[in-house]
């Protein structure tokens, strides 16, 4: 309500302005020559801006009724301007006949006269019509964008790290010295950075730190052992044991790596 609200005065309201300024100046259907320029933006605005309100106050409920009945927009937008021009129609015949003197109440004369407001009222209404129907997304090309499909994500920055000959199927990564060792099915070999550093490298990865020294794939996970102190061994798919610290054993738990089997 409150988006319509703000459209009809920073973008609606505006456009009647100006369209009763110029209709002021340039004094159509005679105006120009009876009027002077005060009643000419009397006349104009007058008459416009009921036009403007009867738009407005109709519009929303137009909407709702077509919806209710399965119409179409344009059936809708017909209608609705159909029928305010009618309306109008009768109002200017009133001001026509009290200001100027023009009688149009008769059937010949109202059919010329809607005639009359039916164009003025496709010419003002053109450009709030079309706002309101891109707002609402009813335009071709202008409705809420489909949402796109995430762009694939992008692998860890560390895997760019391994060597080629290793793959990058990554296994696990072990803390020695300087260095990590990071172990795939094809081998190990070492990298010169530190452990906490690849770990970060690995963000987005499925895969735990499990020990001050030691990284390890979900994928990589066969088995958990129990140690007799309680302490958990991961047993992983190449035959390597890696102990789990008591600090990441809840997080190990939490993955649930403990219900792959083993002695747990």
């Amino acid at each position: 309500m409150r988006e319509r609200q703000a459209r009809i005065l920073t973008r609606h309201l505006p456009i009647l302005l100006v369209t009763v300024a110029v209709m002021t100046v340039i004094g159509p259907f005679g105006t120009f020559a009876e009027l002077s320029v005060g009643q000419r933006l009397a006349y104009w605005g007058g008459l416009m801006g009921c036009g403007f309100a009867l738009f407005h106050a109709t519009g929303a409920a137009a909407v709702r009724i077509a919806a209710r009945r399965g119409v179409g927009w344009p059936a809708a937008v017909a209608g609705l301007v159909a029928a305010n021009a009618a309306v109008m129609t009768g109002a200017v015949a009133l001001v026509e006949r009290e200001l100027r003197g023009h009688d149009f109440l008769s059937p010949s004369g109202l059919a010329e006269l809607y005639a009359y407001v039916l164009v003025i009222t496709l010419l003002v209404s053109a450009a709030p019509l079309w706002l309101e129907l891109r707002a609402h997304g009813l335009l071709a090309g202008t409705g809420p964008a489909e949402p796109s499909a995430p762009p694939p994500a992008r692998p860890p920055a560390f895997l760019d790290r391994i060597p080629p000959r290793l793959g990058r199927e990554l296994l696990a990564l072990e803390m020695e010295d300087h260095y990590v060792r990071v172990h795939t099915p094809l081998g190990s070999d070492l990298i010169l950075m530190r452990l906490r550093d690849a770990v970060a490298e690995l963000d987005g990865a499925d895969g735990l730190q499990v020990h001050r020294s030691h990284w390890v794939a979900a994928r990589a996970v066969t088995a958990v052992e129990r140690r007799g102190d309680g302490r958990l061994i991961l047993v992983l798919s190449t035959g390597r044991r890696v102990p789990v610290s008591r600090r990441y054993a809840a997080a190990v738990r939490g993955a649930g790596w403990i219900e792959r089997g083993g002695h747990i």
